[in-house]
């Protein structure tokens, strides 16, 4: 009876240990990012020398959305063993209340030991379908990770927009103060109007107010970026560097082809259909019957009246299997199964041409934001302070009134203002077409 419960325990473990190799390959990968990323010492604040890309780390290894992300990859792996497992035997004890009395003596009690073997084909189909649904959320996680990149890409620009904005504001109020006093002197002497004044106060107190307000709007800018990074709202930030003036615009149609191959939404969705269409052939495999074994032993006492074979224990073995008569569900299962791998290949199309068309529109951002850039720095810009040094020369001259000036100077805040806006709003959608392709444009 030993022999025999033995060899059905190693044909059990043998069935349950196959197929392991790719289980052990994803979970190897999951192994060398939780090294890479997750290392269980603290990581180190950025501090006053930051760049983006530090920050850039610094998210991916502490964004508490991303690591849940990384936990559910984990969890989906681990359901895939259990999937291409046996059922666990089943074990029975009985008790004789009355004892059955045979030739060879009483019969005391029986143990058995019974185990389902599903259909050939059937545990590895359930495991590989676990093995395509983990895969689906390795690249839900790596979608989040690109995600989380552009949001801590798109946060640190704003705030080096920001810098640049309140620089080049405070650098045209000074030169606006200066003014004030200039037309306040010139009111005193008769030289000027006290209209020319006045309009040079309310000036300066446009260009305050807006002073007050870039600074004020550092608070939620800084907050969105520690969301990101997942520290404190109010953690000090710095910003180092400047923003790109030049980003080469690359072939659209290129990087379509990049898009449908390396976007990691699209290969979640590629995993999604082929766990479908496995569960196709699950489905039709479902119809076939299952195999149970088992082995009973019955304890037997001794005879009062001993003959040959007296007190010896019976051993059976039986065998059965189920019997999938009812034909109308398992075939209304495989219709489902289809119908579920239909409509992952239309969710996916759907996706990709959706993501195409997010893919145009940055495009044309990048190429928007470049063409706005070269007008403001190359023709717009130039031009304003041209004019603004024009109409300082003509009023000192007494040939232009004062508020000519006023109004070049306004010209020119508005243009160096738009020039900072156009430059993030480049990087910005840099950063979106790399979170669409799922890598950087200058990858090979």
């Amino acid at each position: 009876m030993i022999k025999l419960t033995g060899k059905i325990v190693l044909l059990a473990a043998l069935v349950a240990g196959c197929a392991a190799a790719p289980e052990r390959e994803r979970l190897q990968r999951w192994e060398w990012d939780r090294v890479d990323l997750f290392a269980e010492e603290a990581d180190p604040d950025p501090g006053s020398e930051a760049i983006l890309d530090d920050y850039v780390g610094y998210a991916l290894r502490n964004n508490p959305g991303l690591r849940a992300g990384f936990e559910r990859w984990k969890g989906a792996l681990e359901r895939v063993a259990p999937a291409r497992a046996l059922a666990d035997p089943r074990f029975t004890h009985g008790q004789f209340l009355r004892e059955v009395e045979t030739r060879v003596g009483p019969q005391e009690m029986r143990f058995g030991l019974a185990q389902i073997f599903p259909w050939k084909g059937k545990l590895g189909l359930k495991g590989k379908i676990a093995l395509q649904a983990a895969e689906e959320e390795y690249q839900r996680y790596v979608a989040a990770r690109e995600a989380l990149i552009y949001r801590v890409r798109t946060a640190y620009y704003e705030l080096q927009y920001l810098e640049r904005a309140v620089a080049v504001t405070e650098e045209n109020a000074r030169l606006l103060a200066y003014l004030e006093e200039v037309a306040r002197a010139q009111y005193r002497s008769g030289a000027t109007a006290q209209g020319a004044v006045i309009k040079t106060q309310v000036e300066l107190g446009r260009l305050e107010e807006r002073l007050l307000g870039l600074r004020d709007m550092g608070r939620p800018l800084r907050a969105r970026l520690n969301a990101a990074l997942g520290r404190p709202a109010m953690a000090e930030v710095a910003v180092n560097g400047a923003l790109m003036d030049e980003v080469p615009v690359p072939d659209g149609k290129e990087l379509a082809v990049r898009l449908r191959q390396m976007s990691p939404e699209l290969k979640g969705l590629d995993a999604a259909i082929a766990r479908e269409e496995l569960g196709i052939e699950l489905a039709k495999k479902k119809g076939l019957p299952d195999l149970m074994v088992g082995v009973d032993y019955v304890v037997t006492g001794r005879a009062e009246n001993p003959v040959a074979d007296s007190g010896k224990d019976p051993v059976m073995v039986a065998a059965s299997i189920n019997l999938p008569l009812w034909r109308d569900k398992y075939r209304a299962g495989e219709r489902e199964a289809k119908a579920r791998q239909r409509t992952a290949v239309r969710q996916r199309q759907e996706r990709e041409n959706r993501l195409l068309a997010e893919l145009e529109l940055a495009l044309f951002g990048m190429r928007e934001g470049e063409r706005r850039i070269e007008l403001y720095r190359d023709s717009l810009i130039p031009k304003a302070e041209q004019a603004l040094s024009v109409a300082q020369q003509a009023f000192s001259a007494g040939k232009e009134g004062f508020l000519g000036v006023i109004d070049a100077q306004r010209t020119l805040l508005e243009f160096q203002l738009a020039r900072e806006r156009a430059r993030a709003d480049l990087v910005g959608k840099v950063a979106e077409v790399e979170r669409l392709i799922g890598g950087s444009l200058t990858a090979e």
